[in-house]
């Protein structure tokens, strides 16, 4: 184990603790914690979280956009209480990545709650549609009126940010391949990519220029922190995230 692996802690997943081997300064072509396992290494938090299909810089934010997730679907078959599994989803296609993902109850039996999705896999009897097994039994029976929402991992297919309205997830510490694990950091001090000369307590918000940021007068929506220093254009400036604790 390197010497940045021994800088964690263990830390709850929900399930049992899982002691990470990957530092923060590590990426793996293979999992070594499940998509979504938090780590606070002193006062930087970090997600455990799955590079997309292109690589991705140090210090620029990342978003998930490339995954939709399927909203108002029919549950094809009743599920009980008690239940772990929901089957025969309608989707476009089946779902196969959804572990560590979640499903709400958006309308009929069983509306307002949510679930975390232990795994996925299609169907036997079609492709169009998705079974999901849970990590805990449903609490309120569904009937093939209710609807659900299926929503992948917010950690899983990161993308380099290119728009201000999309769900911005945290920003990669080190280069990271297309296709590769690696540690997510959403909260504490980070190196910025900044597209304005900012003071330092400036809040900061995405801009659409290569996973940059830029200051709140210019743009309104998806605050990711504050500059500590003063900040400067097409400059790395060490700002504070506050994106997920």
């Amino acid at each position: 184990m390197t010497a940045s692996a021994n800088m964690f802690k263990e830390a709850p997943v929900g399930f049992g603790r899982l002691k990470p081997n990957q530092g923060i300064y590590e990426e793996s072509a293979s999992a070594q914690a499940k998509i979504g396992t938090r780590v606070q290494v002193g006062d930087r938090v970090f997600y455990y979280a799955y590079a997309g299909g292109t690589a991705l810089a140090a210090g620029k934010l990342l978003e998930n956009a490339a995954l939709t997730p399927e909203v108002n679907k029919a549950c094809g078959t009743a599920a009980a209480a008690g239940a772990y599994e929901v089957t025969n989803i309608t989707t476009a296609a089946a779902q196969l990545y959804l572990a560590e993902g979640y499903l709400s109850v958006n309308d009929g039996a069983g509306e307002g709650l949510t679930y975390k999705i232990k795994s996925s896999k299609a169907n036997a009897s079609t492709s169009t549609s998705t079974d999901v097994t849970l990590y805990d039994p449903i609490v309120t029976a569904l009937t093939t009126s209710s609807e659900v929402t299926l929503m992948h991992s917010p950690y899983y297919d990161l993308d380099l940010s290119a728009t201000i309205t999309n769900h911005i997830v945290g920003v990669a510490p080190i280069p990271v391949t297309a296709n590769y694990y690696f540690w997510c950091q959403t909260w504490g001090p980070c190196a910025l990519l900044q597209t304005s000369t900012d003071a330092a307590g400036s809040i900061m918000v995405p801009h659409t220029t290569d996973g940059s940021v830029t200051t709140l007068s210019v743009y309104t929506s998806n605050i990711v922190g504050f500059n500590m220093v003063v900040g400067a254009n097409t400059e790395y400036r060490l700002a504070w995230l506050r994106i997920t604790p």
